[in-house]
């Protein structure tokens, strides 16, 4: 899915912010990896967005390291998918879940981010920050330690997590 094409929760679509953070993010996309043609936005980490960052983590609404990741997100497209079995509901066609990484993974890390973006789009977004685990890992936890991938489990704090990525001037972006 294209990030032209994304759904935003309903809060960003209804207070007009989610076509800004489409531009923003449209602006300034990167391959994942350099033999792939996968896209995502390329974010710089300032201040509104580590300030939203730290008070997701301190709310219980970020969850660290890939496997944990992969098993949650796995196990709610299973509770979707049986939703859908017995209903005709329409859940999981908004991004919902926003997952940040390091620019400093190797690229096995980044084939499974991109494999976990597509299986689990459009209800997943992620975004590459500009800055390395160990910055990333004392943001999250404030101590000395590595983090490379997180997941923004509810959206309201998605929603305030992008808000934060286009709130000052500069737009937060790392120029190509």
């Amino acid at each position: 899915m294209s990030l032209a094409d994304i759904r935003f929760p309903r809060e960003l679509e209804n207070d007009n912010t989610a076509e800004t953070i489409r531009q923003v993010l449209l602006r300034h996309t990167v391959k994942l990896r350099p033999d792939s043609d996968f896209v995502v936005a390329r974010i710089e980490m300032e201040n509104p967005l580590k300030i939203a960052l730290r008070k997701a983590r301190l709310s219980g609404q970020i969850r660290c390291g890939f496997e944990d990741i992969a098993a949650k997100l796995e196990s709610e497209r299973i509770g979707i998918d049986g939703v859908r079995e017995r209903t005709d509901a329409h859940y999981g066609k908004r991004i919902s879940r926003l997952l940040l990484f390091s620019n400093d993974g190797a690229g096995r890390l980044y084939r499974h981010i991109e494999q976990m973006l597509k299986v689990h789009a459009p209800r997943l977004l992620g975004c590459l920050l500009n800055v390395d685990s160990d910055v990333f890992g004392h943001l999250i936890t404030d101590k000395d330690s590595k983090i490379k991938t997180v997941m923004v489990e509810h959206k309201d704090v998605v929603c305030e997590i992008l808000r934060a990525m286009i709130t000052t001037p500069d737009i937060h972006i790392f120029p190509r």
